[in-house]
């Protein structure tokens, strides 16, 4: 005969219980405290994305992209010194969700003192793809877009490592993105206003 000391084993259902106790809430605070060590984003009710550190050819181009909106500025390309969150920027979904992205850059306009003017100050976010992982993958060239294309991002662009190549998207007439400009990794990229300066990607890992 067991122990009555011993713990018993929860059942399928009692586990099933304890799920549905975790509240929008709950998983907010989770992803909170986890971002403090690690790179996680809460992407759907329910699911957090756990992120492993990404690879050196992620870190250059995300480096790189930061590099020549800087470089713009200073060569006087555009005359506003924009404001680049580069992987640090927690990006809250429309709505009441507690949804949160981390996109890789987020440009944005000088000078917002809260989230709120953060998010109507942004010009463009860009997402780098992980190769080494398909859920990322299938989020930023999918989800993240038709999510930033309804907070009103003016700009999306997505480098799309497995396909060595770069896709620029705008908000149009139509709801969601359209295919403003594309190319291949070599092929600059060219940031209409406000930004109106090119972004040179020759020297992008492939």
């Amino acid at each position: 005969m067991e122990s009555s000391d011993q713990p018993r084993e929860k059942t399928v259902s009692e586990a099933a219980v304890m799920l549905d106790d975790v509240t929008r809430v709950d998983l907010r605070q989770l992803a909170d405290r986890l971002l403090e060590t690690t790179r996680v984003e809460y992407v759907d009710d329910g699911v957090l994305l756990v992120m492993n550190p990404p690879a050196p050819g992620h870190r250059a181009i995300v480096r790189l992209l930061s590099r020549a909106i800087d470089r713009a500025f200073v060569r006087g390309g555009t005359p506003v010194e924009w404001t680049i969150d580069s992987e640090n920027f927690q990006w809250e979904l429309p709505g009441q969700s507690e949804r949160f992205y981390v996109p890789d850059i987020v440009v944005s306009h000088p000078g917002a003192r809260t989230p709120e003017e953060e998010r109507a100050a942004t010009v463009l976010i860009a997402e780098v793809t992980s190769p080494a992982s398909a859920d990322t993958v299938y989020n930023d060239r999918v989800v993240k877009p038709a999510q930033y294309a309804k907070a009103g991002v003016p700009l999306y662009l997505l480098v799309d490592q497995e396909r060595t190549a770069w896709t620029l998207f705008s908000l149009g007439e139509e709801p969601g993105y359209q295919v403003l400009a594309a190319g291949k990794f070599g092929e600059s990229v060219p940031l209409p206003a406000p930004l109106g300066f090119s972004i040179p990607t020759t020297e992008w890992p492939t």
